[in-house]
């Protein structure tokens, strides 16, 4: 197949808290987070720019690079648009709610969700309120927006579109929920006016803009054992989607690659790779870290492993992003690490400010990497 291209650590510590009680990890080591050995650092990590944009952080929160800015939010209900080039804050906005979810980009708005389970569109020039309206329930998952419509996925798996201009409901797709659910870090993508979103049970749909009827849908992943925990699996991350292909990753699931032609999906491979975050994408290699904190790369052509490593084991590891031919990725102890996107060797570590786990997805642009740390700072960093 030729493609040609056109998070985090997620609330799996709940399911084995659950299966503790049960004795089943007690007094497991091999679950705590590898110790980080000393490395020999043959490249030099350097903040771009960095500024304070609110306070905290969570899944839900992603920052999107869009007209040279970075937008983005924070729980505390802070809502930025930050200049790409130098950190400058061109406004910010801070609404009184508590944000669950943010930042969706396009038809000249900014979309965020809050607490009340209410979505409010700011203006991407000025930041003020455009509108806001009511969503079935609370949405933890970044909204999304464009072709004239604002996409929200609720917690209850809800998928609604909502009017561009004046918030109003055009339509909502919804599925039967499954018993037990993860909270990931997933995301939407917009292509050739449809939305393609993840629902429970590993599927992956795509939906018409227009009017939410299913255009296709894919079972990445399927359950693996007979117990209500074994069957839980979900499509994570933000699908990589090609002119004649997707890739996806997912908990307790493979990384797969689909063709696609008059509508219909074929798989061209998949392999085995449990994952909580999405995959990075760069010169037809797919990169993706895995639940125990494997870090791969792999063909795009056929799925073939390139390199793997384990020196990040059980560190709660964020998407892996590609900035000019090295890999970045981070931790749960605030921790940027980057490694040689052809060797696989580990050749940088970097704090990225906060000692917190890093949960939003990091962001490659064409200027570097923006990271949004644990504890409300937007940043931009590169390898010089």
């Amino acid at each position: 197949m030729k493609l040609t291209l056109k998070r985090k650590f997620i609330a799996v510590l709940a399911l084995t808290s659950l299966l503790g009680a049960c004795s089943l990890f007690k007094n497991e080591r091999r679950f705590e987070p590898a110790k980080l050995a000393d490395i020999k650092q043959s490249i030099v990590v350097n903040t771009v720019w960095q500024t304070s944009i609110g306070s905290g952080g969570s899944a839900g929160f992603a920052p999107v690079y869009a007209d040279n800015s970075i937008f983005a939010a924070t729980p505390d209900g802070t809502v930025v648009r930050v200049n790409a080039e130098n950190g400058n804050i061109a406004w910010s906005t801070k609404l009184d709610t508590k944000l669950t979810s943010g930042v969706g980009v396009g038809d000249g708005l900014v979309i965020v969700t809050d607490r009340k389970a209410k979505a409010y569109a700011l203006n991407a020039q000025t930041g003020e309120k455009v509108w806001d309206t009511e969503l079935s329930t609370i949405s933890t998952m970044p909204p999304i927006a464009g072709f004239g419509k604002v996409i929200v996925r609720a917690d209850d798996f809800r998928v609604q579109a909502f009017d561009s201009k004046d918030g109003k409901l055009h339509w909502s797709f919804v599925r039967t929920n499954p018993i037990l659910s993860l909270k990931t870090n997933s995301r939407m993508a917009l292509i050739n006016n449809a939305v393609i979103v993840a629902v429970p049970t590993g599927k992956l749909v795509s939906l018409n803009l227009n009017d939410g009827t299913v255009n296709w849908e894919i079972h990445s992943a399927s359950a693996k054992g007979p117990s209500d925990i074994d069957s839980v699996t979900d499509v994570v991350g933000q699908p990589l989607v090609f002119n004649d292909g997707v890739c996806t990753s997912s908990y307790q699931g493979n990384i797969t690659c689909y063709s696609i032609k008059n509508s219909r999906l074929t798989p061209v491979w998949f392999e085995p790779f449990s994952s909580a975050v999405g995959l990075g994408y760069d010169n037809n290699i797919i990169y993706g870290a895995s639940i125990d904190g494997t870090v791969a790369a792999f063909s795009l052509a056929n799925g073939q492993i390139a390199w793997s490593d384990q020196t990040l084991i059980n560190r709660g590891l964020t998407n892996p992003v590609v900035y000019q031919n090295y890999l970045y990725v981070g931790d749960l102890a605030g921790l940027i690490h980057v490694y040689d996107t052809k060797s696989g060797s580990l050749v940088g570590r970097f704090s990225a400010g906060s000692s917190k786990d890093i949960v939003s997805p990091l962001l490659p642009t064409d200027k570097g990497v923006v990271v949004q740390n644990g504890s409300g700072t937007l940043m931009l960093i590169r390898v010089n």
